[in-house]
């Protein structure tokens, strides 16, 4: 398609360019708030994060203290006095070539945000949330995998709405879900209790998922409705490449779509990075208070079974929870996960890394985007080649990004295979991808659900 060569020509992995690098800079630094300042200032380089990070266990250089430093370099020579007057003397630098943005992309895409370097840090420091700063400098100076940025613009643009291939997976998701209940689905409903709000990227990844959680909340006997049209492929995907601009733009848009609506509550089926940007971001960015309360499916059936309003068959399935970084370890849904699947399952058993301490799957912040197979699939439905539009040198960066992703999953897998699970249930479109891609890398060759397709197959009749 030729708007998405037209995505390629702000892409740029070979030259520097000094005005794109400054304005970048700028772009950075004007998301430096008190909190990011701490993170910035307050870090004693003790290392003590460094074993949470999936990342580290694929080369040690990935450690999130030396990721983030890449920040911190910047900071104290635009903004320190120290900095301005000693500069490498006392580590403060910004990049000055082409082969400092090679560096500074390979470690910012080597993170998957999953904050585990932060509950671990006894100074409570995010080196995730600092390289993601990084990543807003590396998008103004067009170091972003261009499936990333390709994704960005169709989903700010609206573009992904004329995709035959996107459109086409939503609509077959929702006629299997009408088909399931037996019923119309009731699209676009004014006033309702619940507005169900599945993702693009739901559909094309789970859509068990999406029609498990229409059916549970069609058995709860709730009053609800859904979106007659995706209102994001994975909204707001600018996160992901740290375009704030791009964040506030998306979150916009849906939260006037939510608020025409006038819903009570908005339930997510996606446990990753949309959680928190809807639930704890969109306020935030917005400078408002939303009428309708965030929340996930898993919180909502939850409630439903404490209450009775939803009766589950007993099993015995040899079953365990992993916790989606984004929704647990940053949303705070650590309990109500687990305490479902041992009402579900006599056979329920803790992964030995459980709850805030649980073990990311490497595949978050886009790392499970930049394989050659995600671009042959998404190409394939986009309609166009995405990875024969880009050029070799960032075909050398994703072969690398690559490698290392799918070595940073072993360690998950050596955690789900300690459990003696054989079903691993889960609430995150890429953490299920994730899973399954180490099954077959690794073992042990585990069945992977989503949570609200794994409960909407274990209802009672």
């Amino acid at each position: 398609m030729e708007a998405f060569r037209k995505i390629i020509e702000v892409v740029e992995w070979e030259a520097f360019h000094k005005d794109r690098v400054e304005s970048g800079i700028r772009r950075m630094l004007g998301r430096v708030d008190v909190v990011a300042l701490h993170f910035l200032e307050n870090c004693v380089s003790c290392a003590l994060c460094k074993t949470a990070c999936p990342y580290y266990y694929v080369d040690e250089k990935y450690s999130p203290v030396n990721k983030a430093e890449e920040a911190r370099k910047i900071y104290r020579k635009e903004l320190t006095f120290a900095g301005k007057l000693l500069g490498p003397l006392v580590h403060a630098r910004k990049p000055g070539s082409a082969e400092d943005l090679r560096r500074i992309a390979e470690f910012a895409y080597a993170c998957t945000n999953c904050g585990a370097c932060y509950v671990t840090c006894p100074f409570g420091i995010d080196s995730g949330a600092l390289i993601n700063h990084i990543r807003t400098l590396l998008t103004a100076t067009g170091r972003v995998p261009t499936i990333l940025q390709a994704f960005e613009v169709a989903e700010i643009s609206g573009m992904y709405l004329e995709i035959p291939g996107l459109m086409q997976a939503w609509d077959e998701v929702m006629k299997k879900a009408a088909e399931a209940i037996g019923r119309e689905l009731p699209f676009d409903r004014e006033g309702a209790e619940i507005m169900l709000f599945p993702t693009l990227i739901d559909t094309l990844f789970t859509p068990g998922a999406v029609v498990g959680a229409i059916n549970l909340l069609t058995r709860m006997g709730v009053d609800w409705t859904l979106p007659s049209k995706p209102l994001g492929i994975r909204p707001p995907i600018a996160t992901v490449i740290g375009d704030a601009e791009g964040v506030k733009t998306q979150l916009t848009k849906i939260h006037e779509y939510l608020e025409k609506m006038k819903p009570k509550k908005v339930v997510l089926v996606d446990g990753g990075f949309v959680y928190p940007a809807m639930r704890w971001k969109l306020p935030t960015v917005l400078g408002t208070r939303p009428s309708y309360t965030v929340l996930h499916i898993v919180e909502v059936v939850h409630e439903a079974l404490k209450k009775g309003g939803l009766k589950v068959k007993t099993t015995d399935d040899k079953v365990t929870w992993h916790s989606p970084c984004q929704l647990g370890r940053r949303g705070g849904v650590i309990l109500e996960p687990e305490e479902i699947m041992r009402t579900v399952s006599k056979g329920y058993r803790q992964l030995p890394h459980h709850g805030i301490r649980t073990l990311c799957c490497g595949g978050g912040a886009g790392m499970g985007c930049m394989t050659r197979d995600m671009h042959e699939m998404m190409g394939k439905l986009l309609g166009t080649s995405l990875y024969d539009l880009i050029g070799n040198r960032e075909k050398s960066f994703l072969d690398a990004a690559e490698k290392r992703y799918k070595l940073s999953i072993k360690r998950k897998m050596d955690d789900i295979e300690r459990s003696e699970a054989e079903i691993v249930v889960t609430a995150c479109p890429v953490c299920i991808h994730t899973i399954e891609l180490g099954a077959q890398l690794y073992g042990p060759k585990v069945k992977v659900l989503h949570i609200a397709e794994y409960l909407s197959e274990h209802l009672e009749e």
